[in-house]
């Protein structure tokens, strides 16, 4: 391209828009420049990307347009318009009004003594300031070509600190499903700008439940992500990547061409690990590049495993929970004297309480269930150095495993340890629960759930239950304080038959 000057009259039509293009956004009264800027530009390309023109030829059309796309790349301003502010007006709406400050704008005046570069730059947050009796063909092609660098850089750091708070937002509960989505989806973002010029990102895994041996898009970033999102990879990869498909799970070699790049990482866990795709590339990849995305597969692969363990131990939990279930029910209802010491305990405080006699055996199970977990969860609200609202979101999560067993002991398990730090008074937490709103039935687990908390924790019977019954008021209602201080010995007498019991 020759080093003519930009502004005589050649028009030129526009290009077509295409999605992968950097929007260039001209603001300028005078119809001649927008033709010869996009003559001046035609075939500029970037990152293996063209330019997508948009005009307007006021002030008042710019900020329109600059609504309408926040996403373009470099806005190239006039200053003197419909009045001798109005480019500089829209600068300040870019920034303060859209809160816009990843757009570059490039500020073009015909009339430098209107708008003084130094005044301009100090007072206004735009990225270049030109002149354009002095602009040629090259110096707008340099400007263009170092805002677009500068754009590129700001967004790769933007879309790296969106991924970097979604895996911070997940990292909190990594070992939820939904977490684990967020988690490998942060990670898939951050990955498509770290490497840059790829189209889309996609990690799929196999889902063992809903399809069998087919692979589907679990995270995807770029281009039709939320098409792409949770259908099979097949219906995202270009024919030429599907043929290679096959060989890379089976063979576990990366699959890389000019572009697309594909890697499978095995689980340790399961039959099928993970496949990372990035479709659409601009270049071929280079080598450290190719590293981070195996880096990539291996680390994310890790985080599923352990999941995936967590989700097997939570199984297993589940069916030794309704085992023992099965067991202490039959138990109850065979030779009561033979059950858990907490069933006996709760088996004979229930008729005092005026709990239906439906209710009794299903109570009783689910009394023995807290007792036997209460080690992981003795911790009382008096006991200094000691946040009782951490120590509740640790049950949240121990407990997680057995929330979809739906009998009705673990339920009453689930909603004991959820009301274990309300009180009868109104004083707990996490709803501050009064009165008859915290259940009679809520108030007897948790008593034999602190109970046997303070027998783990190495006190002796006599010793754990004068404990409970020095923070009893407020904490219990009467009658239950009643039906324990009426029994105490029969209850005592009960913990002493288990005397050689290591409640430790």
């Amino acid at each position: 391209m020759n080093d003519h000057f930009l502004f005589a009259d050649e028009p030129v039509q526009a290009q077509d828009a295409l999605n992968e293009r950097w929007k260039i956004i001209i603001v300028d009264d005078e119809p001649e420049v927008h033709a010869v800027t996009r003559l001046a530009l035609s075939e500029f390309t970037f990152l293996g990307r063209g330019l997508e023109f948009h005009s307007a030829e006021s002030g008042e059309e710019g900020c329109k347009l600059m609504r309408e796309h926040p996403d373009a790349a470099i806005i190239l301003l006039d200053v003197v318009m419909e009045t001798d502010d109005a480019g500089l007006r829209v600068a300040k709406f870019i920034r303060e009004d859209l809160d816009n400050h990843f757009t570059r704008i490039i500020l073009r005046t015909g009339q430098p003594g209107q708008a003084p570069e130094r005044t301009v730059i100090i007072n206004y947050d735009i990225n270049d300031y030109k002149s354009k009796t002095e602009l040629t063909a090259q110096k707008l092609f340099t400007a263009v070509m170092s805002s677009l660098r500068s754009y590129r850089d700001i967004m790769s750091i933007e879309h790296s600190r969106r991924g970097l708070e979604k895996i911070l937002n997940a990292s909190t509960d990594l070992f939820s499903e939904q977490s684990m989505d967020q988690f490998v989806g942060g990670l898939v973002q951050q990955l498509g700008w770290l490497i840059g010029g790829a189209r889309q990102v996609l990690y799929a895994e196999v889902d063992p439940e809903h399809t069998h041996e087919e692979f589907t898009v679990r995270a995807a970033f770029g281009e039709e992500a939320d098409v792409v999102l949770n259908r099979p990879i097949k219906s995202a990869l270009p024919k030429k990547s599907l043929m290679e498909l096959h060989g890379v799970v089976e063979r576990g070699q990366p699959y890389f061409n000019d572009d697309t790049a594909m890697i499978y990482c095995p689980s340790a866990c399961r039959p099928w690990g993970g496949l990372l795709c990035l479709t659409g590339l601009s270049r071929p990849l280079a080598d450290r590049e190719k590293d981070l995305l195996r880096m990539f597969s291996e680390h994310v692969q890790l985080a599923l495993n352990n999941v995936l363990r967590q989700d097997d131990l939570n199984r297993l939990l589940l069916a030794m929970n309704r085992r023992l279930i099965l067991m202490e029910t039959d138990v109850l209802e065979r030779n009561p004297e033979d059950a858990h010491s907490a069933s006996q305990i709760a088996a004979m405080l229930l008729p005092h309480l005026q709990v239906r006699d439906d209710k009794h055996t299903t109570l009783a199970v689910a009394a023995s269930l807290l007792a036997r977990i209460a080690r992981l969860f003795s911790v009382r609200v008096r006991q200094g150095g000691v946040n009782p609202r951490v120590c509740f979101e640790r049950v949240q999560r121990a407990f997680e495993g057995l929330r979809a067993d739906p009998s009705n002991a673990s339920r009453w398990v689930e909603r004991a340890l959820d009301e274990r730090f309300e009180r009868f008074d109104g004083s707990g937490f996490p709803e501050g629960k009064h009165g008859d709103g915290f259940a009679i039935e809520v108030q007897l687990l948790v008593f034999i759930s602190a109970l046997y908390g303070e027998l783990h924790q190495g006190a002796q019977p006599e010793q754990a239950l004068l404990s409970i019954e020095d923070d009893a008021v407020g904490w219990f209602s009467p009658q239950l304080r009643d039906a324990i201080r009426t029994h105490r010995k029969p209850i005592m007498a009960i913990l002493q038959t288990e005397a050689n019991y290591d409640f430790s």
